[in-house]
């Protein structure tokens, strides 16, 4: 994994605060992080797949190929299909209290 540095506003800290924790959603909030952009890549490859300009760029990469989530660690309850079909998921993290 890569350290990187993010800029966020006092708001989405304090909401972010609210559901890291021991007894919360998310250990940490790198792991929160690390669920939401995984989840919002997932989105937006799915929808960028109807662009000829990603065919020919990030579909030929393997690395940015669409993760597969572990069922130990995640699972994905469908949410049904957005306007132009493709299938819409939430990701939850499984966590053991």
């Amino acid at each position: 994994m890569k350290i990187i540095t993010v800029n966020l506003p006092v708001t989405y800290l304090k909401m972010i605060d609210g559901l890291v924790g021991e007894n919360a959603l998310y250990p940490s909030r790198s792991e929160l992080v690390r669920v939401a952009v995984r989840d919002f890549l997932i989105h937006e490859l799915e929808s960028a797949k109807s662009f000829s300009n990603f065919k020919t760029t990030i579909q030929s990469d393997p690395v940015i190929q669409q993760p597969d989530v572990d069922p130990n660690l995640f699972v994905q309850i469908p949410l049904g299909s957005a306007s132009n079909g493709i299938p819409e998921y939430k990701t939850f993290r499984l966590v053991k209290k």
